[in-house]
């Protein structure tokens, strides 16, 4: 059985199902056969009956292995419309030759055949399966009147055959139009998707926009805030939180003697080797300016401190093309711990005390704040 994927699986569930729905029509018909034996209609013998029978039992089980095994996938039409349907105008054309006067109200099957082309079958199709009927029915006409005449009124098998003319008609309009009614909602359908899909799109470029610094790709300030809140509540006893005020030394220096471009390679060179060396549940945002904070999840003092040590090793190790060989950048950070039902802001200000000491302490430099000692 050929590999599906999932949406391939649901339409051939859909066929299927389809395809039972289609059993009706030969339920009835095989139920026409038995009742047309018993009321003396039916102008063959049993063997024959039984034949007509085994045909269509036959030819539909074929199609149901077809659909089972996925060999109907082989065709372009995979629910295989127009052979069901053709198979199911000759069955009945078949039957209709032995039936007596009972064959006018079982004329009702041509319509009822074509009824399962409706979401299928365009305008043309439709036509060509119409007309298929009209000729099987003819046939059985003629064979009746060459091979039956006494058992045939002409007058009556005309009009049978104008008012089946007249009903397929119609049903070729009616079909065709509900195929093109069907098929522009599904275009409409898909046009809304396509609008869903485009504003899902622009919904998600304005979150980025909403929570992430431009500059240097990272969360901004406000972003920062809420998840560092949302954190700082599901703490856990025992849990704790690192929190690190970072400021590159003197950034405005930077700006006023190699220019805004040299700094913005700065900021945007510090954010990379952030995201590198950091964990993906670790949280590093441009506070403001030159200014960064980072939220280290599940930190003691010792573990925020190697990781910020390591973050300012390498960025000092950092060669600029834009400044002069030799030129280096450093940072300062300060530092702290959040502890659960802390106060997030309070904090925040005790990791600003902190990188103002380290700054004080001659830059390039880290400094805990005495509160997470």
């Amino acid at each position: 059985m050929p590999v599906m994927d999932n949406n391939e699986q649901n339409f051939q569930r859909l066929r299927l199902q389809r395809f039972y729905m289609a059993q009706i029509n030969y339920l009835i018909s095989h139920s026409i056969v038995a009742v047309a034996w018993f009321a003396d209609q039916f102008h063959g013998s049993g063997q024959m009956a039984l034949l007509i029978i085994l045909a269509g039992s036959c030819t539909q089980a074929l199609f149901w292995w077809s659909m089972r095994s996925g060999y109907n996938l082989r065709f372009a039409d995979p629910s295989m419309t127009s052979a069901q349907i053709v198979v199911a105008l000759l069955l009945a054309s078949w039957l209709l030759l032995y039936l007596g006067d009972f064959r006018g109200t079982v004329l009702l099957l041509y319509p009822v055949i074509l009824l399962f082309g409706v979401f299928q079958l365009n305008r043309r199709q439709f036509i060509t399966h119409a007309i298929l009927a009209l000729l099987c029915f003819s046939a059985v006409v003629l064979h009746d009147l060459f091979r039956r005449p006494e058992n045939i009124n002409p007058t009556l098998s005309i009009l049978q055959l104008f008012v089946l003319c007249c009903v397929l008609g119609w049903l070729s309009i009616f079909g065709s139009y509900i195929r093109e009614l069907r098929e522009r909602l599904q275009r409409r359908h898909s046009t809304l998707q396509a609008h869903q899909e485009t504003l899902k799109g622009m919904m998600s470029q304005l979150q980025t926009l909403a929570t992430s610094d431009s500059l240097t790709g990272l969360s901004n300030r406000r972003h920062f805030m809420d998840v560092a809140s949302r954190r700082l509540a599901l703490l856990g006893p025992g849990e704790k939180l690192g929190l690190a005020l970072i400021d590159l030394d003197h950034f405005k220096r930077i700006n006023d003697l190699y220019g805004h471009a040299a700094g913005d390679t700065v900021l945007q060179t510090f954010a990379r080797i952030a995201r590198k060396r950091l964990r993906d549940e670790d949280l590093i945002a441009r506070f403001g300016g030159e200014e960064f904070i980072l939220l280290l999840g599940n930190a003691s003092i010792d573990s925020l401190t190697q990781c910020i040590e390591r973050l300012r090793q390498a960025f000092a190790e950092c060669h600029f093309d834009s400044m002069p060989e030799g030129t280096r950048c450093s940072f300062s950070a300060g530092l702290t711990l959040l502890n659960p039902g802390d106060p997030l802001e309070a904090r925040i200000n005790e990791a600003d005390q902190a990188l103002y000491q380290a700054k004080d302490n001659g830059r390039n430099c880290l400094q805990i704040h005495p509160q997470a000692v």
